[in-house]
């Protein structure tokens, strides 16, 4: 008896025992932690931000109380969505210019000109997002070998206003004389191809540091509202910086941001006095972006043959081999990661070579080329030999797909988009969009990785040998992208000490067909443990 009523005290005494408190709880749901074991979990508690506790339903109600708790009704979760490589600040600062994605001629871009109320105070017409080789036929008149027409009809339309397009890669634009005029850059017809069309680009009067805030703060919602809660910067400056560093700590900007640092001089000089900044939770700064080269829709990617289709180019590197020798080497010393711009196997080979001769073998600097396009196959063992992680964007492919083979020629173009050959040399890759190049969307992402067709119905597979697996996808976009960034403690997957950073689907990934995936979409995104919905918070 006396046992007994021991017993019965015990019990009581248990039940009463308080619950641990934390500030949110997410139950009823079905949570991919994608951790070594690919463990799946009913609940997470979670507590400043951090993810204290993870598994059984009844486990986790049971011994946690939270002023806020949410029925995920069986939704399925994941690991906050990565987007390997983007440029936030260039989507958001587009937000007040002309879009011309999607346009089917360049008659059609003259009329939305023409029709365009110019919202900058300095007076310049800005577009972005053209691409000729939608265009199907057109007129001979006025337009180049490589089917990009010259600026005369700008310069008859606005022969005082200033105007630049810039074509959908960012790699050209055409500029009108009054443009160039003012940017101090002559080119005969305006057919701008990188280093003069950042000439241009310059010379247009910048945005307040209020604009720029506002803009932020409008793009960074159309990015959690897509289940995005990193963003890789691929370039940025260091005054931009300084704004979305001061919108974090005001609370008003909630996104991370793993910053690659442009390579100007000045920037350049005072990161390198000044080394990585990674004190931050929500800003890191430990990359340096470089250009290697151009794009291949406007034909300045770097090749080591001509083109296909216009046989008297074959692109060029941006600058010589001394100035990224110089300046990888002042990276490598001051403990900066190096990421690269790279499209054509030349530019490819290039920088793999430069990159050996101070990695020399393997290692943990986790150097990245970022888009990979076009890599010579004897080229691709160096991914393996000096570590070097691919960063690739799969909606690429699909949009390249229509002109990529008369571009590149059935022998070039077996080397190309080559996810799944780059992943075996390299045993992981971080996958991006590159938005505003393509639509902010990491379900398309996953999508023309796995099924290497366009997300819509009755599309075409183009090289279906190069798929990933779903969950190859899904590592890209969580654990691989984490790893690239050297934020693998922190983010990636669902483990207790981690952010609370997740994203949540309405289906499967993991088993959903490619019909199913066209229905795919984003419920919540939840972000350092506070909910969103469609960018604006719940909780």
């Amino acid at each position: 008896m006396r046992y007994f009523f021991i017993a019965l005290v015990s019990i009581a005494f248990a039940s009463c025992s308080p619950k641990e408190q934390v500030d949110l709880i997410l139950h009823n749901g079905t949570f991919h932690s994608l951790n070594a074991n690919n463990d799946i979990y009913e609940a997470v508690a979670i507590r400043d931000g951090k993810i204290v506790a993870v598994g059984p339903e009844n486990e986790i109600l049971n011994g946690y109380s939270a002023s806020n708790t949410y029925d995920m009704e069986k939704k399925h979760i994941y690991p906050g969505f990565i987007d390997a490589h983007a440029h936030l600040l260039g989507y958001s600062l587009m937000k007040n210019d002309l879009d011309l994605v999607g346009t089917n001629s360049w008659n059609e871009i003259i009329e939305k000109c023409r029709n365009f109320p110019i919202k900058r105070a300095s007076g310049w017409l800005v577009g972005r997002g053209w691409d000729q080789n939608d265009w199907g036929t057109f007129s001979k008149d006025n337009v180049r070998l490589d089917g990009i027409p010259t600026n005369e009809a700008l310069n008859n339309l606005f022969p005082q206003t200033p105007v630049v397009l810039v074509r959908i890669d960012g790699h050209a634009a055409i500029a009108n004389n009054e443009a160039m005029k003012r940017a101090g850059v002559i080119v005969p017809d305006g057919v701008l191809l990188d280093n003069d069309m950042t000439v241009v680009l310059n010379a247009i009067p910048k945005h307040s540091k209020k604009e720029k805030a506002e803009l932020l703060v409008e793009g960074q919602q159309d990015c959690i509202a897509a289940g995005l809660t990193t963003i890789d910067e691929a370039g940025i400056d260091t005054e931009d910086l300084i704004i979305i560093d001061s919108l974090q700590k005001s609370g008003s900007f909630h996104l991370r941001v793993y910053a690659m640092l442009n390579a100007s001089d000045k920037d350049f000089q005072y990161w390198m006095e000044r080394g990585p900044d990674t004190s931050s939770a929500l800003l890191k700064i430990r990359s340096v972006k470089f250009m290697a080269d151009g794009a291949l829709g406007s034909r300045g990617a770097c090749l080591k043959q001509a083109y296909s289709d216009v046989l008297t180019t074959k692109g060029a590197l941006l600058n010589d081999a001394g100035y990224f020798r110089f300046r990888f080497a002042a990276a490598y010393s001051r403990g900066f990661q190096v990421c690269t711009h790279a499209i054509g196997d030349s530019a490819n080979a290039e920088v793999l070579k430069w990159y050996g001769e101070l990695l020399e073998g393997s290692n943990d600097k986790r150097w990245r080329i970022e888009h990979a396009q076009v890599v010579d196959s004897s080229d691709f063992e160096m991914f393996q030999k000096y570590s070097v992680i691919p960063s690739v964007q799969p909606t690429h492919a699909i949009s390249d797909a229509p002109w990529a083979l008369s571009r590149l020629g059935a022998a070039r173009l077996r080397y190309a988009y080559n996810y799944k050959r780059l992943l075996g040399y390299s045993n992981m890759l971080s996958l991006g969009t590159d938005f505003p190049v393509e639509k902010m969307d990491p379900l398309r992402t996953f999508y023309t990785a796995v099924f290497r067709k366009e997300y819509k119905e009755g599309s075409e597979v183009f090289a279906g040998e190069e798929s990933l697996t779903p969950l190859q996808a899904l590592y890209g976009m969580t654990v691989w992208a984490a790893v690239s960034n050297f934020e693998e403690a922190e983010k990636g997957s669902i483990e207790v000490g981690k952010f609370a950073d997740f994203t949540v689907l309405n289906l499967d990934v993991m088993k959903a067909t490619a019909q199913e995936m066209l229905h795919a979409k984003v419920d919540q995104t939840i972000l350092n443990g506070v909910v969103f919905r469609g960018g604006k918070r719940l909780s």
